[in-house]
Order: structure tokens, then C-alpha cells, then sequence
């Protein structure tokens, strides 16, 4: 007999409870009025306090149904065997994992060896079907008596460079012996039963009648290093600062890894990491020169024992960044300082700022900017509100903010359509308002979504313009009173947000809290629309090709002419182009190329990497596995899996926990009766304590 928790015997210490009660526990006494004691002769009285178990039997009770419950939750089981006539014939379906981790050192080869002890074990008339399972089950080979053609697709598979989801290996086994047909049925599960690939487990349990046997290929503790991330961020001077993120998922330190660039098939770096056992390591390639256009990039280390994840591929190309102009009364005031310096830190993108009266404003100077800052300046004259329209429609950012020189009264109409609500007074509360209506679902504020995470409730604002928004014009804030704080709207193409206070100190303390400088930069990214770069995607994703066209370099127009996918290993495939969005997948590590069939230079690399989680090779216990699939016990590595080769003996698990759990309750109920019924018979004694 086993068990499969065996820390929970520690419950028998709780025998000692009733040992304590039966041993302390006193009888109540009961008083009896007596007349005068003083025609009595006193006699001495000596008292003995003896502590001895009033009821043996109630005690055994309670102790044994405390051992009953231990027992039961330790989950004893018996590998015991059920006969089987001889020549029975069996259904077996061989699934064998397939995902990136199993190219670690001879884990393959311990899987191929554990499948062939598998068809060695079948007998005449036992047939076959030949599963393999990542992040996605495929049945390989139907069920049949030809075991030649099993290990002929045997041999035919290998490690792939997707994930493990062992759940969907079960779910497919479970329906190819669906359909029971009188024969034995089993699951020859091999695997090296990534803990990572069963996080979601516990939800899959095989037919009835169906037995599971876990072969496990992991072996002892693995040792392993991976490239997990790579970030461009744009520095001065159109140079880039390249940013490697990598884990240790060993449980040794890792001293001096080198850490080499290359960009182009050129080394341009080499950096050694220091990391900590089962922690991570950044590396800083700064001040990097990279040629025009977009370039293929690799992170590199020296290779281990699973070497899908040593190589870390991206897209490198250098950002031109946000150009923002910044409109402002010319007033002496420095009112847009705060803000200047908050767009100037960003780095993903990276923001250019400069400034320009509002008064000044003309087509060649918008031309030339991605968004422009409105900053206490006014609309009223129809021209520049007509210009800034214009601008706007054809795709552009703009940002109004509200302050003590926009002249409200005085916006001409094509300034009060760029503004999107109809003005208002200016509200002055000494007390202040706070901020107490955010909407979380939008880009703006979805950073500051997550518990502490940012707080806007701290800024205190003690002026701001009331207005009133038009039809289409959408409130993303509101002030404790409910007067709007930021209202947006979409003019043709392109977007306007409007802030009804100032963005400096001056009506309001926002600029002096944390949660400025990233609320000004979201502003800038969400007003124009910008999204970051795909520099490399994971492995068994996919992407549309209407984005792919838009990104790509050499004049990809995008039209209706043929298109071809060039793997990693350099075969083209002609693309299915569909009426509505063509998807396309990514399931190999490498750089792909989408490219015109008929002009090569109008091409799109794609890079591709293995999943970070496919890099911990830490396992999960086969015995959970087998347990929450409802299958046999595991079976050793090298064909120790129960088979028989005549069909004399199948495996089988009986659990007894639930029998253990009866008698317990048993025992409990016949306690219960026994001590009711010996309180109601306990003898009153006429001088208790006498």
C-alpha cells in the first residue's frame, strides 16, 4: 500500500485530545439539602483524586475514528492487477509529448525509447494509434493492428518549438477509445511533465474504463538558461539602447554568460550577466548605430542543454519618434514647462517636443508633427481653428487644454466643433474638487487600472471651465461634482482630447503627483494612435497580412496581388488569400518573410521565438497526473509500464480513502449513541461526593 499525501499522518497526534478529555474530565456533581449536621459525629475524611478512563469503549471509539480520518486524507491506494484472459485484445493509444523542452539533452531519445518498449509489449491482435501533443493535440495514427506503420510515424516525429499543454494530449486520447468496444483500453502517456504544461490540469478525466500509464523522461534537475526579452528604446542623436532580459531557471548560480548582439550577421557586442539561482539577468547594449530600415537581430548565448530557447530573434529598426508641438499664449508665463518636461522622458516611443506661439500657427507647420498641445491658448479666430480642423481630420493628435487665457466666450465656431462641447463658465471652488470618475476601460487610464498602480484622487483643483459635451463626445473623467475633466471626440481621422484645467501647478497640483508623467504620455500616444513596433512574436502565433503590408518596408502598397510565405528554413508557400482578414501562423523559431510573389523587394520579416515557459523544466508529479486523468499508476522511463504481452495482467489503482471515510463515520455515529445513552442512565447518587 501507498500514499499520496502522506504528511497528512500527522493528524494522529490529535489522539492525544481524547486522552486529555477522558482524563481530565470530571463528573458534575449534584447538591443535596441536608438538615443540621450538629447531632452528627464528625468522622475524618480522607480523598483520593484518582483519574482513571470512565468508558474504555467510547475512548477506543474516538481514537479510532481520529486515526480513520488521517488515514483517509493521506490517500492510501493498493497497484493492484485484474486478470485478464489470455490473448484479450487491447486498444492502446501512444501519446507522446512533442513540445520544445523535450529537445533538452536525451530526453528525446528516453521518449523514443520509452514508445518502441510500448509497441514491443503489444500482442497479436492489440491494436495502435499514435498521438503527439504541444500546445495543440494531433493524432498521428488511427488505431490500428499494423505496428510497423507505428513506428514508421514514430520515427517521423520530433520535438516541435511550441509549449506543452498535457491536457490536450489527454482530451484527444480520451476520444479516439471513446467508443468502448470490449477490448481493454489504455493511454501510454510519455512526457517529461512540465510543471508549466499542466498548470490548467485537473479538468480532463478519461472515459470510464480507460487506465492512464505516466512514463516520465525528465530525469534529474535541469539546468537551463533563457533569452527571455529584447527592448529598443530610442536614445539621442537617432542612436538605440538595447535592453536583454534572461532567466535562470537552474538552481545554480550563473557567473560571466556572455551575452552577444548581432544585427545584420554582424557581432556588434558582447556583454557578460551574473544571475542567481532561478532568477534573471539584464543586459545594456547602449549607444547602438543601426542601419536603415529594418534589420534581422540576434541575442545570442553559448548553448546548453536546450538550445531552442540560447538564440533570441527581433526586428531591429530605429524609431523616428513622436514630433509634438506645443501652441502657447505668449504671455511671459513659463505654463508649459511640466508638460514639456513629462513628454521629453518618454522612451517607447520617444517624444520630441518644441514650442510655437498659438498665434503663429500655418499648414507647413503642422505638416511635420504627429501631435500638437493646445496649451491656454484660444480658437477664436475661425482660420487657425479651420487649420487645426484640417490637420486633425487628416489623421492628427490634438490636445486642448483649458486654461485662464482660452477666452471661452470669444471661440468661433469652428473652434467650438474642434472642442466638442459647448462652453461653459470658469468654476472657482476655494475648497478644491478631486478627481472621483475615471474610465478604466479606456487606453488613457488602463495602465492605472491595477491595484497601486497609480492614485488620481491626491490632485487637488481648485479651477477649471464647465462645459457641456456635444453629441459623440465621450467623457473619460469626471470632477467629485460631476463637471467633466476630459472629454475626447473624433474629428475624420483623427482624434481630440480636451482637458478643462491647466496641466501645470497653477489651477491644480496634478503636475506634482506621481501619476503625471505617465497620464501626459498616454494622452500622447492614445491622441495619436500609436502602437508599438511587432519586433517578434511567439511561436505558434499568428498575425493578419493587412498588418504585415502596413509595416512592412520597400513600398508594400498593399493591393491584390499574390503573396508568399518564405519559412525559416527557406521554403516558399503560396498564401490562401481570403475575402475577409488572411491569418497566417508562426509555428517554427526563425525569421520568416512575407513577400510579393512577383516583386521581392516588397518583403516583411517576421521574427519568431520559442515560449518563455517552455524554458522551466521544473516537473510536475506524474502520480497528480495519473490521479486527476483517473488512470493506472506511472510507469518507469525505460518500459517499465505494465504491458503484458499476452494480456495476462492489466494494472489497476484501488483507492481506499473513501472506505476509510465510511468507517469513520461509522465509528463516529456509533459513538454518538453509546455516550447519549449512558448520560441518560448515569445513577444519581443521594449524597454525591459522600
Amino acid at each position: 500500500m501507498s500514499l499520496l499525501t502522506p504528511w497528512f499522518l500527522a493528524g494522529l497526534g490529535i489522539l492525544a485530545v481524547p486522552v486529555i478529555i477522558h482524563l481530565t474530565h470530571r463528573q458534575r456533581s449534584r447538591v443535596t439539602a441536608f438538615p443540621s449536621l450538629m447531632f452528627l459525629r464528625k468522622l475524618p475524611f480522607k480523598s483520593l483524586n484518582r483519574r482513571r478512563i470512565r468508558h474504555p469503549l467510547l475512548f477506543a471509539l474516538r481514537c479510532a475514528a481520529i486515526v480513520l480520518l488521517a488515514l483517509a486524507f493521506a490517500r492510501p491506494f493498493l497497484d493492484t492487477t485484474e486478470g485478464v484472459e489470455g490473448g484479450s485484445a487491447r486498444d492502446v493509444v501512444l501519446l507522446l509529448d512533442v513540445s520544445a523542452s523535450l529537445g533538452f539533452g536525451e530526453r528525446w531519445e528516453a521518449a523514443l525509447d520509452s514508445a518502441r518498449a510500448v509497441l514491443d509489449g503489444l500482442g497479436e491482435g492489440d491494436r495502435v494509434a499514435v498521438a503527439s501533443f504541444d500546445e495543440q493535440a494531433r493524432e498521428r495514427l488511427p488505431l490500428t493492428l499494423d505496428l510497423e506503420a507505428a513506428r514508421v510515424a514514430l520515427e517521423g516525429l520530433s520535438p516541435s518549438d511550441l509549449g506543452t499543454r498535457i491536457e490536450a494530449g489527454l482530451q484527444l486520447a480520451g476520444r479516439i477509445l471513446a467508443e468502448p468496444e470490449g477490448r481493454v483500453r489504455e493511454v501510454a502517456l510519455i512526457s517529461d511533465f512540465q510543471r508549466t504544461g499542466w498548470e490548467d490540469g485537473g479538468r480532463v478525466r478519461l472515459p470510464d474504463g480507460v487506465s492512464l500509464r505516466a512514463a516520465s523522461v525528465a530525469g534529474e534537475e535541469a539546468a537551463n538558461v533563457a533569452l527571455a526579452e529584447a527592448a529598443l528604446r530610442t536614445a539621442d542623436g537617432g542612436r538605440v539602447r538595447l535592453v536583454a532580459r534572461l532567466a535562470n531557471m537552474g538552481e545554480t548560480p550563473v557567473d560571466a554568460l556572455p551575452v552577444s548582439l548581432e544585427v545584420g550577421g554582424r557581432t556588434v557586442a558582447t556583454i557578460p550577466v551574473d544571475m542567481p539561482p532561478r532568477g534573471t539577468g539584464t543586459v545594456v547594449f547602449e549607444d547602438l548605430a543601426l542601419p536603415e530600415g529594418r534589420s534581422r537581430a540576434r541575442l545570442t548565448i553559448p548553448g546548453d542543454g536546450l538550445e531552442v530557447d540560447d538564440v533570441f530573434r527581433f526586428v531591429a529598426a530605429s524609431e523616428a519618434g513622436l514630433r509634438t508641438l506645443i501652441l502657447e499664449t505668449n504671455r511671459g508665463q513659463d505654463r508649459s514647462l511640466f508638460l514639456e518636461r513629462a513628454l521629453g522622458i518618454g522612451e517607447a516611443p520617444r517624444i520630441e517636443a518644441s514650442r510655437a506661439p498659438a498665434s503663429g500657427i500655418d499648414a507647413g507647420g503642422l505638416s511635420s508633427v504627429d501631435f500638437v498641445v493646445l496649451n491656454d491658448g484660444d480658437l477664436a479666430d475661425a482660420g487657425r481653428a479651420g487649420r487645426l480642423r484640417d490637420w486633425v481630420s487628416a489623421g492628427g493628435g490634438l490636445l486642448i487644454v483649458l486654461g485662464p487665457g482660452a477666452q471661452m466666450d470669444r471661440w468661433s465656431a469652428a473652434g467650438q466643433g474642434l472642442l466638442g462641447a459647448e462652453p461653459g463658465p470658469l468654476v472657482d471652488v476655494g475648497e478644491g474638487r478631486r478627481l472621483s470618475w475615471l474610465d478604466y476601460d479606456h487606453a488613457v487610464f488602463e495602465l492605472f487600472s491595477a491595484p497601486r498602480s497609480g492614485d488620481f484622487s491626491g490632485a487637488r483643483f481648485v479651477r477649471f471651465w464647465q462645459v457641456e459635451p456635444a453629441e459623440g463626445t465621450a467623457v473619460l473623467a469626471r470632477f467629485d461634482s460631476g463637471e467633466p475633466a476630459l472629454l475626447e471626440h473624433v474629428v475624420g481621422e483623427g482624434r481630440v482630447l480636451v482637458w478643462t484645467s491647466t496641466l501645470d501647478r497653477f489651477w491644480n497640483d496634478l503636475a506634482l503627483q506621481p501619476v503625471f508623467l505617465p497620464f501626459v504620455q498616454r494622452l500622447a500616444l492614445h491622441a495619436t494612435g500609436y502602437r508599438e513596433p511587432e519586433r517578434w512574436i511567439v511561436a505558434g502565433g499568428v498575425l493578419e497580412l493587412g498588418s504585415l503590408v502596413e509595416a512592412g518596408d520597400g513600398g508594400l502598397d498593399g493591393g491584390d496581388g499574390e503573396w508568399v510565405l518564405v519559412d525559416p528554413a527557406g521554403d516558399r508557400h503560396q498564401l490562401e488569400i481570403a475575402e475577409g482578414p488572411t491569418w497566417i501562423d508562426f509555428p517554427e523559431t526563425g525569421f520568416y518573410q512575407v513577400e510579393a510573389r512577383d516583386d521581392a523587394v516588397q518583403a516583411v520579416t517576421v521574427a519568431v521565438n520559442p515560449p518563455i515557459a517552455e524554458s522551466d523544466l521544473v516537473p510536475v508529479a506524474t502520480e497528480r497526473v495519473v490521479e486527476a486523468a483517473g488512470g493506472a499508476s506511472p510507469a518507469g522511463a525505460t518500459g517499465e509500464d505494465g504491458s503484458t504481452v499476452d494480456g495476462e495482467e492489466v494494472p489497476r489503482r484501488a483507492e481506499l480513502w473513501w472506505l476509510l471515510l465510511a468507517l469513520a463515520a461509522l465509528v463516529l455515529g456509533v459513538e454518538s449513541v453509546l455516550a447519549n445513552r449512558w448520560t441518560r442512565r448515569r445513577p444519581a447518587s443521594a449524597l454525591t461526593g459522600a
